[in-house]
């Protein structure tokens, strides 16, 4: 099955004066009175409105110190089918994105929003799903990776330090970065979809077995990578962003998780011995070594290269991801001794 390397969610925004907000908050309320839904209050300032969110689409209106905004969060694949749609991406095609414009034009007329182009792309989720015997297997294996350089744990380990209460994300990998409007995620979406009270029996089913890993670009980021000063909404704009999904999660993906088959330990050793002595292959099978001990890929290469120059640390790199052999290395009590790399299995060109 090949995998299909797309974009799950954008967000839109529109900044409107301060005054107008009240106005625009009588308009989506008698939407949602219109077609009888719910609306959930986030604070006195911001209200969330899900008239739309059969179709894959949330309005949300915030009042700020001194202006206001309207926000839009759509789910290309459900809007494209009028539709909740779970599991499945979008699959770009001119005749899919054709379809999925005219929906969107219609649905921002009904809602009395205007036309899409007065909104500017605040966040593009990059995502691809893809089929694993294991996938909590390689959420453990990717959480070994550690947490690299400029990025922190999205979620806390605990939800109280005084407490130590520990919080249970067995079945994600989340990370966000530091500085930059970016963050990835890596989880089970079968496990996911247990957690989500709107998933029926058949969208647990069509989850089974799958790994989803995103790559979330907010509106810096996305000027940023693809060198735009405008964001304003256009379908050229968002096939600009599709036809890149690819590059996007392969270079969020190699970022953040060592390339290489993963193996067990005993079998990582052995495959060094016979690549025969020398410098690089010392620094690497230690590297291994001291992941394993210190369950963190990162922490044992910084360990490891903090007596290196810039070109000894970049020779081990290129030596790693030569050898094939990834770093982290399969538990004792597994049963195999070998799975291919996250970049394989999400079918990221190396």
């Amino acid at each position: 099955m090949r995998v299909n390397h797309s974009i799950h969610t954008i967000a839109l925004r529109r900044k409107i004066r301060l005054e107008e907000v009240s106005l625009w908050r009588n308009v989506f309320y008698d939407l949602s009175e219109r077609y009888c839904t719910g609306v959930y209050r986030k604070s006195d300032d911001e209200r969330e409105f899900y008239v739309y969110a059969p179709k894959g689409v949330i309005i949300n209106l915030r009042a700020a110190k001194n202006c206001g905004y309207i926000g839009v969060t759509i789910n290309l694949n459900s809007l494209f089918y009028r539709e909740p749609q779970r599991v499945v991406l979008f699959y770009l095609d001119k005749y899919n994105l054709k379809t999925f414009d005219r929906n969107l034009r219609e649905l921002f007329r009904d809602a009395q929003l205007g036309a899409p182009e007065e909104f500017e792309f605040m966040r593009v989720d990059f995502s691809a799903n893809a089929k694993t015997e294991d996938p909590l297997a390689y959420i453990a294996l990717a959480r070994k990776s550690g947490v690299p350089n400029g990025f922190q744990e999205t979620y806390p380990r605990f939800d109280n330090r005084k407490r130590r209460k520990a919080i249970n994300y067995a079945y994600s990998y989340d990370l966000t970065h530091n500085r930059e409007e970016y963050a990835i995620s890596l989880y089970s979406k079968a496990d996911q979809l247990r957690d989500d009270r709107n998933a029926g029996p058949a969208d647990r089913r069509e989850a089974e077995g799958m790994l989803r890993f995103e790559a979330k670009y907010g509106a810096s980021m996305l000027k940023a990578h693809f060198g735009m000063t405008d964001l304003h909404y256009s379908p050229e704009k968002l096939y600009v962003f599709l036809t890149a999904s690819s590059a996007v999660l392969r270079k969020a993906m190699c970022g953040c998780v060592p390339e290489g088959t993963y193996y067990s330990l005993p079998a990582a050793r052995k495959l060094l011995g016979r690549a025969g002595k020398s410098v690089q292959r010392e620094r690497l099978l230690k590297w291994i070594e001291e992941t394993s001990r210190m369950n963190s890929a990162c922490k044992a290469r910084r360990k490891l290269c903090e007596g290196l120059s810039f070109s000894q640390r970049a020779a081990l790199m290129q030596f790693q991801r030569e050898s094939g052999i990834n770093p982290v290395t399969i538990g004792r009590d597994w049963k195999r001794q070998s799975l291919p790399g996250l970049q394989e299995v999400f079918e990221f060109e190396t």
